[in-house]
């Protein structure tokens, strides 16, 4: 798929599901904004889930450019709604017009999925 000349928005993309997006839209041509936040979990979280989500976007960004895809990344924390504006006129400013947005970003409650228990809000 030729994706050349569109700008994506990933976020939640410094491991994962969002990592890999990001990668596979930069293997297509288009030019995308890694967006991440840097968590600091309790320990009663799982520990590669901690530790994912404790990384900044380089390894993804070095993996991007090792092909010669064009990304560049932000850390934000979404739940500022002001960060909103900010991430596309950022990617407007080194991309141009962001046509795809990927909202990858999430939170996650412990035993949210377990079986017989309620699910948490977030």
């Amino acid at each position: 798929m030729d994706l050349s000349g569109h700008v994506a928005l990933v976020t939640g993309a410094n491991h994962g599901i969002g990592a890999e997006t990001a990668k596979a839209l930069a293997r297509c041509e288009a030019s995308v904004l890694i967006t991440y936040l840097r968590t600091s979990d309790p320990d009663d979280y799982p520990q590669p889930y901690r530790s994912n989500r404790a990384k900044n976007a380089d390894d993804v960004l070095s993996a991007i450019h090792s092909f010669g895809g064009h990304a560049v990344e932000m850390e934000v924390d979404l739940r500022e709604v002001s960060m909103v504006a900010k991430l596309f006129n950022y990617a407007e400013a080194k991309f141009g017009f962001v046509d795809i947005l990927i909202n990858n970003a999430t939170g996650w409650v412990a035993d949210t999925f377990a079986t017989g228990k309620s699910m948490q809000p977030v």
